[in-house]
Order: C-alpha cells, then structure tokens, then sequence
C-alpha cells in the first residue's frame, strides 16, 4: 500500500506571538475584526522527521519581513517521519501551510501562530460557474474532500458538510473542486495519492436593478 497524506499526523505548530509593524498592513484586510491568514511552503524532510530544505511560498502582499519570521518558525518543525511501501523511513517532499491569527491594532497588530499542516500544496484554483436557484446576498460554505492523484489532479470527490441542501450548491463544490491542481507529494523522489479537504464559499450577488417606479402608480 502506498503513503498516503492521512497516515502521517497533522503536526502542531508551538503557539507564539509576533508583534508586528504597520508593514503588516500590506496583507491586512479593511477591517479591525481578527481575521486568519495563511502561508504556504514547500518543504523537504529526511528520514528522521526533520526539514531539510524549505522555501516559502512568497506573494507580492507578502512582507518580506514577515516571510522570513514564518520560515525561522517552520524550519523548527518536526513531524512522524514518512516511511516508504517496505516500512523503512523516507525523504517527504509536502507542501506546508502556516495558519496567523492576526489581531489588528493602531500601531500594526499582533500575529499568533495557531498551527501547521502537512499536505500537497494547490497550484491552482478553481470555481465553477454560478449556479442558479441559491438565495442571493448569503454565504454558502461547502466542505470537499478530494483524493489527489500522483498526477496532482482530484480523483474522487465528495461533500463532507454544505450550508443546508441545496443540490446545486453541492454540485457547484463538486465541480469546482475537479478543477484543483496540486503539487503532488513525493516519499523518497516519488509522487504519491493523498486526501485534503478543499473548504468552499459562494456568494451570489444580487444584480437586480432596483424598482424607481413609483409604487403609488403601479
């Protein structure tokens, strides 16, 4: 049988506090609410659990003063080491995600590590076009989980939870998490299957004009 994503446990990441500059703004929302920001590496462990090699994924709202605070975390993690098809340990090329809360302030904020997990990085994103009869002006979440192959492409999909039953709804996450790609993870050189779970939100906006008539002379 081959290693698989879900046989390896979901490292957790020592919570620690960063008091960070008004720099933080680059990648701060319009809003004084905490919010969560995360950050994705690529990263290589040996045999013994450790990193190897590691490289944060950078985006142009992306600090680099920031980046470099979440590779010097990182490059302290450790998780169960990846065993190959005989058991024996092996190399784990992964991506990483890094979960912030940051709270706002006057003079920048503050940035809690919440924690880590280990799982193939998405390269690409995808939403199938709109469906029709869903209320308008609603968030509608949906939960997926999706069977990576060694391709890096979702195999077999399904919905874990949705926002109350609506088919379309499920058949929109459904569709959109088919279009995913991911970089595949690889024990020892070599790519293999994996299960992440995609979390999904559809807003429709309601673009009806609205009514100036009027209503005394309807």
């Amino acid at each position: 049988m081959g290693f698989r994503a879900r046989d390896l446990a979901r490292a957790s990441a020592v919570g620690l506090v960063l008091v960070v500059s008004t720099h933080l703004a680059a990648i701060a929302r319009a809003s004084d609410a905490p919010y969560t920001v995360e950050i994705w590496s690529d990263a290589t462990f040996g045999p013994d659990g450790r990193i190897q090699q590691l490289e944060v994924v950078k985006t142009p709202e992306l600090p680099a003063v920031f980046a470099e605070r979440v590779r010097s975390q990182l490059a302290q993690a450790r998780i169960p080491p990846a065993k190959d098809n005989t058991g024996a340990p092996a190399s784990f090329q992964t991506g990483v995600v890094m979960a912030y809360l940051v709270t706002p302030g006057e003079k920048g904020g503050t940035v809690r590590l919440q924690g880590m997990r280990v799982e193939p990085r998405p390269v690409k994103r995808y939403a199938a076009s709109q469906p029709k009869g869903l209320p308008a002006n609603t968030p509608l979440s949906v939960r997926v989980q999706c069977e990576v192959g060694t391709d890096g492409r979702c195999g077999e999909v399904k919905v874990l939870e949705s926002t109350g039953t609506y088919d379309a709804l499920r058949r929109w996450a459904l569709a959109s998490a088919r279009g995913y790609e991911f970089l595949p993870q690889r024990v020892n050189g070599q790519p293999v299957p994996a299960t992440v779970e995609i979390d999904l939100v559809l807003t429709i906006d309601d673009l009806k004009p609205p009514d100036f008539r009027d209503p005394l002379k309807l």
